[in-house]
């Protein structure tokens, strides 16, 4: 495993995303606020795209020491939680 910084991180999501026509990307929790900590976790919100299944085990290969979480927007049936990605969620693309 490598310790890639978020950046590299989040391009080789994005790239991944982009392969599978994934329309909207936004990064959500302590990495979009601002208060991430060196054990903190990525989460991803996704919204649309194809073969989703495929894309998440794509994307946990990623070769990172960093969990990372992915939401599907449409799935969520949480209404707390869909707040707090339309409010937190810093978009990507």
């Amino acid at each position: 495993m490598a310790n890639l910084s978020i950046e590299e991180i989040m391009r080789q999501v994005q790239a991944l995303c982009l392969e599978h026509k994934v329309e909207h990307l936004y990064l959500f929790g302590s990495y979009a606020t601002g208060h991430a900590t060196p054990t903190s976790d990525i989460d991803i919100i996704i919204k649309g795209g194809e073969d989703i299944c495929l894309l998440k085990e794509r994307i946990d290969r990623i070769k990172t020491l960093k969990k990372i979480d992915i939401f599907e927007y449409d799935k969520c049936r949480s209404p707390l939680l869909r707040k707090d990605m339309d409010t937190y969620g810093r978009q990507i693309y």
